[in-house]
């Protein structure tokens, strides 16, 4: 395999180019590094900005206060509504419709021109009642009041940071006295030190957090994906979460994509780790997944039914796994939005060091670069908090009656009976037809003409119980 470090149009050293395609880290090591993309403009310092927009959403939620209902001024909105609202908005709030008079973003609070408009009845609604704007009911004098509600952008600063990885051997180095040629010993050198920087790379575009050189520590850091879907910039910046609590369940994947798609975003990758992959595999590989059940004799695979994507409403999220994503957390992100890019002119390189002595050899494998994760607060959310999944799989099953279409249900906490059959000659011999019984199937060994269990039958017919009657098969 080879290992994408990043756009080679920026590299002058062909080493690297040659030994990444030799590069072996693992099979879930550095997957989420290698699928980033780069941003179209290069970065040229090792301070930059990710600008991010925001939808300002006019649906959205009352504030702390509650209304009653004949209130028509002071009326409180959760501060992200405000933004959004203008005069002419006709808001939906439970079965009432109000129309806005006029917006005070420095209270979070709107007027309106009546309760109960259009024909609805005024009612008072408790703090948090959400909302959704419906309709716009403006008149030829509120064109000079009515406020743009333009989406807004974000600013978030991140930093470049500097990888050094050096090697070191002596001319007698134990590749070479083991009678390996040197330029083969070199290569050896080169792909070990190499697969050391790939791993380092992986964990840094996760686990990286961001510092300028200028703190106490003196070092120039860049933030990873796990910092920058979860840093708010002291309360500027909007982003997305949902606290699963717990065990993941389907439920809770819903909940947290449900938010992010209503924000208009447009994720397409669920990110796991491998233990949060086999919870995955048995939560939804039985119940979202198409399935072919075989039984065939000359099949000798082992192994089991896998969840590689997830489709929720239509949309479809590819689930990928990267052994450095911890447990406790699972990303949902748009991968086009992910992006990694090394500083031009320093991209990543073989640089001869300076040697102890004639008969050493060191060199180091540099580079600077920065990762950017772009739209968060909109494409971007992350379930935390999980602490584990569904151990098995549970398929619900029907058994179907044969060539009658009549539904045996199996009582919940039963086990599925296996198919018996018995020959019975008369109607004393049928057992009941109980939910016990339910499969079970008899064998007319002998006619008869009437019967209170099963009214009349011929010689090998065979009848089976669905619970509450015998059925002709």
């Amino acid at each position: 395999m080879a290992f994408e470090f990043g756009q080679f149009n920026f590299f002058s050293d062909p080493v690297i180019m040659g030994v990444a395609k030799a590069i072996q880290p693992g099979p879930y090591c550095g997957v989420f590094y290698q699928a980033m993309s780069a941003p179209v403009t290069a970065l040229t310092t090792k301070e930059f900005e990710i600008y991010s927009r925001e939808d300002n959403l006019r649906d959205g939620v009352l504030g702390a206060s509650s209304w009653d209902d004949d209130d028509t001024t002071g009326l409180s909105v959760s501060a992200a509504a405000a933004k959004g609202l203008t005069i002419g908005h006709v808001l939906k709030i439970e079965n009432e419709y109000v129309i806005v008079k006029a917006v005070d973003r420095s209270t979070n609070t709107i007027s309106v021109w009546t309760r109960g408009a259009g024909g609805t009845t005024a009612a008072a609604h408790d703090a948090a009642t959400p909302f959704k704007v419906v309709s716009f009911a403006g008149d030829d004098v509120d064109l000079k009041l009515v406020e743009s509600a333009n989406n807004t952008t974000t600013k978030y600063t991140n930093f470049i940071h500097t990888v050094f990885e050096v090697m070191e051997w002596t001319k007698h180095a134990e590749l070479v006295g083991k009678g390996l040629d040197p330029a083969n010993a070199t290569v050896v050198l080169y792909s070990e030190h190499m697969t050391n920087v790939s791993r380092l790379l992986a964990r840094s575009a996760i686990y990286g957090r961001k510092q300028r050189a200028e703190s106490a520590a003196g070092r120039w850091m860049s933030a990873g994906l796990l910092q920058q879907l979860s840093d708010t910039n002291g309360g500027t910046r909007t982003v997305l979460k949902y606290n699963a609590a717990g065990a993941i369940t389907d439920a809770k994947i819903k909940a947290a994509l449900k938010e992010v798609f209503d924000r208009g975003g447009q994720p397409d990758t669920i990110l796991c780790s491998t233990t949060n992959k086999a919870f995955l595999n048995n939560l939804l590989g039985a119940c979202n997944i198409d399935e072919v059940m075989t039984s065939d004799r000359n099949q000798h695979t082992a192994g089991g039914i896998y969840a590689n994507a997830y489709d929720y409403e239509g949309r479809k999220l590819n689930i990928v796994v990267d052994q450095d994503i911890p447990d406790d957390i699972i990303p949902i992100v748009k991968l086009s939005s992910c992006k990694k890019q090394w500083l031009t002119n320093d991209g990543l390189a073989v640089k001869d060091e300076p040697a102890g002595s004639s008969r050493e050899s060191r060199k180091s494998i540099q580079g600077s670069l920065g990762y950017l994760i772009e739209d968060v607060g909109r494409d971007h959310t992350y379930l935390y908090g999980v602490d584990g999944g569904p151990s098995e799989k549970v398929h619900k099953i029907q058994i179907q009656g044969v060539g009658d279409g009549v539904s045996l249900p199996v009582a919940a906490g039963n086990p599925i009976p296996t198919y018996q059959q018995i020959t019975v000659h008369a109607d004393a011999d049928v057992p009941a037809a109980a939910a016990a019984n339910i499969g079970l199937r008899v064998l007319i060994g002998t006619a008869w003409t009437s019967g209170t269990k099963i009214t009349t039958a011929v010689k090998d017919e065979v009848w089976a119980s669905n619970g509450s009657a015998w059925i002709k098969q």
